[in-house]
């Protein structure tokens, strides 16, 4: 017989309370004289050796019980001597190296914890053991090894800021390890077991496996940055982050927190917020450029949640033209942007970075030759003709047909502008692709036809809009998402404010940009990779590729 904590056998020793206790008892009976003393003498005498034998076997009772719950906290393997002493198996090591084993409890963390245990199980390996390694995020790192090579490996698994996937892992352990053989084989999950990671897959097991698990625990509290906002520098004006703390073990709420900003490595905002609320940090105007900005709090439990990174991008407003009534909504709309300084309204001559048409666009080619293109049809349909042919002589491969609507419907989604998927389109156009092009569908109507569509050609973004943005077509211009709409069609479908890839969560595969020969990594350290080749982000943070 073996054990699997040991240690817990000194618990043992608590047996001899029950002894201590009784030998040193006080004794509360009263003396009294009692004159009759010879009668009571004799009754004394019958139930002495009864009484005696009474208070040893509850002595007994009592030291048994301790020493049984220590032997039960040592976890006893019975019938299987020694740890050693087992036929040669085959066995699956799962270990959890997601986010949430970087928590750290008592100045280790609970990924070194597992890793400790894991360790201290191939030291009890015979020399026909086979081990598999898998860390829930990353390639194996041990396949069929003996205990050696995959001691390396576990000490090899590094910590990383992805999610995990348990029921995924054991899926793969149970691919790999070998089957038609005599030899015994198991599966050991090494985990905190956060409910994120153990999803909705179920894995069917054979009977002649079995899954054992090893429980990390942390149970007190960690601060975290849970959500983030930053509102950019305007015409000189400084911006500002509003930053939410929270901290759900906490139970002291006046606690506070320090928070502060970075930029490019430079402290520029401190503030302070309780364990559980709210700092508004000043965000300076850094000038012109892509600036990596880092908010973080002090070091708590977990230290991938400390910390938010994004790219603050400035530059000078572009310049945009209108083509349409200068009394339209669309007008108006691009007025009050240029008056909140995000845009300036080009003049004749002007090289222009975007050109918003409404209707068929220019004849002739501008001179200006923009960057971007904002295209939406006629609201007469008897215009339509000419509205495909500017598509045509702009390279642009989608044309516009006339729908018959019957009722109102309504864009499907409101592509992250409050209030767009309550606007109703009475009538809009039905956008026919003809050609092959990299385009996308941003947001399609509730019947399902593509309603905005953004794309490039002959080295240009455009973004075509279905409906006219007039009353007659649609709500959206007496609505008041009418001017985030046409900043977000600006800035972000014709890419005004520039390109950035969307966010992508640690742990994600994401495909390279060709030509990219090299990636820094949030950490400073610069890896060589493949331009148009997977790429998986194992830490949180800026990954710069340089071309």
């Amino acid at each position: 017989m073996s054990f699997l904590a040991p240690w817990a056998l000194a618990l043992a020793t608590l047996a001899i309370v029950p002894v201590l206790l009784h030998l040193f008892r006080r004794d509360t009976r009263r003396r009294m004289a009692f004159p009759a003393i010879r009668y009571l003498r004799s009754a004394q005498d019958r139930s002495a050796r009864a009484l005696k034998l009474r208070d040893r076997l509850l002595l007994m009772v009592r030291m048994a019980l301790v020493a049984a719950i220590a032997a039960a906290a040592a976890v006893p393997l019975l019938g299987r001597g020694q740890a050693t002493d087992h036929a040669a198996s085959d066995l699956a090591l799962i270990i959890d190296n997601s986010a949430s084993m970087n928590r750290t409890v008592a100045d280790t963390t609970l990924l070194d914890r597992q890793r400790a245990r894991a360790l201290k199980l191939l030291e009890a390996a015979i020399g026909g053991d086979r081990f598999w390694v898998l860390p829930t995020v990353g390639a194996p790192v041990a396949l069929g090894s003996d205990s050696r090579s995959a001691a390396a490996g576990v000490l090899s698994i590094p910590p990383t800021d992805a999610a995990a996937d348990l029921g995924g892992s054991v899926a793969e352990a149970l691919r790999l390890l070998p089957t038609g053989s005599d030899r015994a084989r198991e599966i050991l999950v090494m985990s905190d077991f956060q409910a994120t990671s153990i999803g909705q897959s179920v894995a069917t097991l054979p009977e002649d496996l079995r899954l054992l698990f090893s429980w990390s625990d942390a149970s007190a509290g960690n601060r975290a940055i849970v959500d983030l906002e930053a509102v950019p520098p305007l015409s000189g004006q400084a911006g500002s982050v509003r930053v939410r703390v929270g901290d759900p073990g906490s139970r002291q709420r006046t606690d506070t927190t320090e928070v502060r900003l970075v930029i490019a490595g430079e402290v520029a905002a401190i503030g302070q917020t309780a364990a559980d609320g709210f700092a508004v940090l000043r965000l300076p105007d850094p000038g012109e450029g892509e600036h990596p900005v880092l908010v973080e709090i002090s070091p708590s439990g977990l230290r991938a949640d400390d910390r938010r990174a994004f790219v603050l991008r400035t530059a000078t407003a572009p310049l945009v033209r209108h083509s349409g009534s200068a009394g339209s909504y669309v007008a108006r709309a691009l007025a009050a942007l240029e008056a909140g300084g995000l845009i300036r309204r080009a003049a004749p001559g002007d090289s222009v970075t975007a050109w918003w048409s409404e209707g068929a666009p220019p004849a002739a080619a501008p001179a200006e030759d923009p960057t971007a293109w904002v295209l939406s049809p006629p609201a007469d349909d008897a215009l339509l003709a000419l509205f495909n042919a500017g598509l045509v002589r702009l390279g642009i491969p989608w044309q516009a047909d006339v729908v018959p609507t019957a009722g109102e419907t309504g864009p499907a989604s409101g592509a992250e502008i409050p209030g767009l998927e309550q606007v109703a389109l009475r009538a809009r156009h039905r956008f026919r692709r003809t050609g092959a092009s990299a385009d996308s569908v941003l947001v399609r109507t509730g019947d399902g036809l593509p309603w905005i569509v953004a794309g490039r050609a002959d080295e240009r973004d455009y973004v075509l809009i279905a409906s006219p943005l007039v009353p007659e077509h649609t709500d959206l211009p007496l609505e008041a998402a009418m001017v985030p709409f046409v900043e977000t069609v600006l800035f972000r479908w014709a890419r005004l404010g520039g390109f950035l890839p969307p966010p992508t969560p640690a742990g994600t595969r994401t495909l390279l940009p060709a030509g990219v020969d090299s990636v820094r990594l949030p950490s400073g350290e610069a890896i060589r990779v493949d331009g148009g080749s997977p790429y998986v982000p194992v830490r949180a943070g800026i990954h710069t590729a340089y071309l």
